[in-house]
């Protein structure tokens, strides 16, 4: 009897050890599941809090031009506070890892943090750097949404997918207990049913309901009871804060979201009527050339008529002479209305050029023709080898060459002098005329190339030649730059770089004029 109690004692004093350390153990596993899905609902929430944050980054960039005396703006700094925030969940995670694996694994998220730091910062940069609904700024926000919203909703569901397997886990854990707990209850119904009834019953009560809740979690379903205070209370706690954060935000979220459809709608729908403005102009601007230019030819085409029969006739030379000048200038006057109608005739705003080979003496002496009569005092020098031709537009290159000459005439003053040199370099040809006038005022020689950038003088323009010149080079290829002073503090120097051709004869286009003598 003796041996049966003491090995019944021993049994009980064994089978209480085993329930202890089986309770001891289950709460311990609760806690860590439990803790672990705290951990994946907060992560949750901080990605969230995180593209909110973002939101409300381009809302502010879109209701107005950013503070320039500060360095950060108050939604940057939030953003920027949520990735700091998240950097410090994601490192808490890896240190929790049990193994090397596993926390390899946890680290992954770190990257997609790196990546999405990267896009926020280039898209800040862009929304402080241009107006709102310009087209880097549009271009810059369908940029972010393509690349950055997938990566948040992939986290997302990655740690509600471990938040949910912790929660299974819970589950699982509590099926397991159960089962233990039959056992125990087998060999020692009264200390099973003490056990059951103190704390493996409410135990499972507790974590049905917090599995039942965990599920609905951000759905407004009403909130987990708490109990008594507890390991489990406190994560009822958190869930029950985390749950109500997550409803508070994804309301805001959606506002934000509806708000920030309504203005890209708005600033298409302007952007969409600004267009068809500026469509309507140009159309009127083409058609305004097209009709200038045809009312132009024709009394054009009567003088040149009356010209050719007046000099095929018996005149005497003044006369002669006189005729002859006006049918050379109808001719010029002629060349220029065809320019404009083949800008009027582009449709998309770019130049109709005919690149061929030019040579350059005869091109250039074509437009000191054109410009005799402004060019009063100022003497020429020309040094242009007679072999040297470029590639492009022999109309446009010569009313580039001819601006520059007119604008030499109107701002170097009487008696300067204006050099035009060429020289071959490879497969370029630079072109080079330099005047000796007092130059660029300082700061405006890198810049002068802009449109409407202009001097201050009685003789200043429009502020378009220069502009202008450089987009017809350019569109051939070839380059211009300003030099200034040019040599001795004073002068201006225009390079122009265009590709070098083999020589040819000059175009075949008939110029009974003598050309420019060479000083």
């Amino acid at each position: 009897m003796r041996l049966r109690l003491m090995l019944g004692a021993l049994s009980l004093a064994a089978l209480a050890v085993f329930a202890a350390g089986l309770a001891v153990h289950g709460l311990s596993q609760a806690e860590r599941l439990g803790a672990a899905a705290v951990a994946a609902q907060q992560r949750m929430e901080a990605y969230s809090a995180l593209s909110a944050r973002v939101n409300e980054r381009v809302l502010a960039s879109l209701a107005g031009p950013a503070d320039p005396t500060q360095e950060e703006s108050a939604e940057t700094r939030a953003v920027l506070a949520s990735l700091a925030h998240l950097d410090g969940l994601i490192a808490a995670d890896v240190a929790a890892a049990r193994t090397a694996a596993e926390a390899d694994r946890r680290a992954a998220p770190a990257r997609v943090i790196g990546r999405i730091r990267g896009q926020f910062i280039q898209l800040s940069e862009t929304l402080d750097s241009h107006p709102p609904g310009s087209g880097p700024v549009l271009a810059a926000l369908s940029l972010y949404g393509l690349q950055v919203p997938p990566l948040l909703t992939e986290q997302i569901d990655h740690e509600r997918r471990r938040r949910d397997e912790a929660m299974r886990s819970l589950s699982g854990l509590r099926r397991r207990l159960g089962g233990l707990a039959v056992g125990v209850a087998v060999a020692a119904p009264a200390l099973l049913a003490v056990l059951w009834m103190l704390v493996l019953r409410p135990l499972r009560l507790r974590l049905q309901a917090a599995a039942r809740a965990a599920g609905a979690v951000g759905q407004g379903r009403a909130p987990l009871e708490i109990g008594p205070g507890d390991e489990l209370s406190l994560v009822f706690a958190r869930i029950n804060q985390m749950s109500s954060r997550l409803d508070r935000r994804q309301r805001r979220l959606a506002q934000d979201h509806a708000r920030l459809e309504t203005t890209v709608a708005e600033r298409t729908g302007q952007l969409r009527r600004a267009n068809d403005r500026l469509a309507r102009i140009d159309a009127e601007r083409r058609r305004f050339f097209a009709d200038v230019s045809h009312e132009l030819r024709t009394p054009l085409t009567v003088i040149l008529g009356e010209a050719e029969l007046a000099l095929r006739g018996v005149l005497a030379p003044p006369l002669a002479e006189a005729f002859t000048t006006i049918r050379s200038r109808a001719r010029r006057l002629f060349r220029r209305i065809e320019d404009l109608l083949r800008i009027a005739r582009s449709e998309d705003g770019q130049l109709d050029l005919q690149r061929q080979p030019v040579a350059l003496g005869p091109l250039v002496a074509a437009a000191l023709d054109d410009l005799r009569p402004l060019l009063g005092s100022m003497a020429v020098r020309l040094d242009l080898p007679p072999s040297l031709a470029v590639v492009g537009d022999a109309d446009w290159i010569r009313q580039v060459i001819g601006g520059i000459i007119e604008n030499a005439a109107k701002y170097a003053g009487p008696g300067a002098q204006l050099a035009i040199t060429a020289q071959g370099l490879g497969d370029r040809v630079r072109i080079s005329l330099a005047d000796t006038g007092p130059g660029l005022p300082p700061g405006l020689a890198d810049r002068a190339l802009d449109r409407f950038a202009r001097g201050t003088g009685t003789a200043a323009g429009f502020g378009v030649g220069l502009a202008l010149a450089r987009w017809v080079i350019e569109a051939q290829d070839g380059s211009i730059a300003l030099v200034s002073p040019a040599a001795e503090g004073r002068g201006l120097r225009v390079e122009i770089t265009l590709p070098a051709a083999r020589p040819e004869p000059a175009r075949a286009e008939a110029r009974e004029e003598a050309p420019w003598p060479v000083s």
